[in-house]
């Protein structure tokens, strides 16, 4: 603590005395015999709770001194008789306790806002670490990617190239939704239409088939966990996947809408293309393909539920249940809305 900012303490304990006393000097005439610290306790309360114990001790010594010359009879001496010393013991008795209590609280509150300080820095630099930690994730499965593909170029088996191929755009996917939990633009864990829609546009970019595809969504937002927000979001690129590969197939036009619905916490993710359909008896249960071994799989990491029937072409559902969590903008907002209303 410096100089100047102990004599500037020490300043308000002197300054709100001598407006306590002058306040009782103008309110004499007014008031009964026997209100000798009516203005006097207030000046010392004030003062330890804005300049802390030292300035306030000072402020009841003053006004103790002022309240004998002044009040106490005999009046303009400092004679004390068994009544005059009693009042200035109970007077500096109330002052001791009410400095010691004002001291212990406004002590207990530092420490407490230097300790909510500490924990809001900790929890800075623990989001930023592992955001790093998503950030060289995404960077490793985008490496595993590009050795795949490498290897992929050196596989002549037909059957061989298409699982590589598979496997490739997979793990690609898999990089790029760790990169978009984390960017800003989404929010963090929020799935809106932007999201969709780039995340299905990437899909189809992947095939070809940008100028063959209409992509339609229809997004009601919802901001979910990562244990839930991954999951779904590779369910709907398997789902886009299978609509451009049996949606799509040999056609020169296609037709894919994504629909993503709220009701408290139940949601439903809906994947409909136009195209020709499941083979007949087709059974999701059944079927052992890697997209369908992922999709249940996925589906039951979520305690979800999804089918797959013909509509007018195929349509793929998963229902599932997710907490309603504050959006993470606003999280943020409010956590630096607290540390700027520490600070004044």
């Amino acid at each position: 603590m410096t100089q100047g900012h102990l004599v500037q303490r020490f300043a308000w304990g002197v300054g709100l005395f001598a407006a306590a006393l002058g306040l009782r000097l103008a309110a004499e005439p007014l008031l009964p015999p026997g209100f000798p610290f009516l203005t006097f306790f207030p000046a010392v309360i004030i003062t330890a709770f804005v300049a802390g114990a030292g300035p306030a001790i000072l402020c009841a010594t003053l006004s103790g001194i002022a309240a004998l010359y002044f009040f106490i009879p005999p009046e303009r001496s400092f004679a004390l008789d068994l009544q005059s010393g009693v009042a200035i013991s109970f007077f500096a008795i109330i002052c001791a306790l009410d400095i010691l209590i004002i001291d212990r609280l406004t002590t207990t509150l530092a420490a407490l806002r230097a300790e909510r300080e500490k924990a809001l820095h900790h929890a800075e630099q623990r989001d930023t670490l592992f955001k790093e930690l998503q950030h060289r994730i995404g960077n490793n499965l985008q490496s595993v990617s590009a050795l795949l593909n490498i290897q992929m170029r050196a596989v002549t088996d037909p059957a061989a190239k298409r699982a590589l191929a598979d496997a490739v755009q997979r793990v690609g996917i898999i990089a790029d939704i760790h990169r978009m939990f984390h960017d800003p633009a989404h929010a963090d864990g929020r799935i809106d239409e932007d999201f969709v829609r780039e995340l299905a546009e990437r899909c189809i970019a992947a095939v070809g088939a940008g100028d063959k595809v209409s992509l339609v969504t229809s997004i009601t937002p919802i901001a979910l966990p990562q244990d839930k927000f991954l999951p779904v979001a590779l369910i709907m690129t398997e789902c886009i996947n299978n609509a451009l590969e049996h949606g799509l197939g040999a056609r020169d036009h296609a037709t894919i809408e994504v629909m993503l619905t709220r009701t408290g916490t139940d949601c439903e993710l809906t994947v409909r293309d136009d195209g020709p359909g499941l083979a007949p008896g087709f059974d999701v249960v059944k079927a052992r393909s890697i997209g369908m071994t992922v999709l249940r799989a996925f589906a039951g990491q979520l305690d979800g539920h999804f089918t797959m029937i013909s509509d007018s072409g195929t349509i793929c559902r998963l229902t599932f249940r997710a907490p309603v969590i504050e959006d993470r903008m606003e999280v943020a907002w409010s956590a630096s809305g607290l540390k700027a209303a520490q600070h004044t």
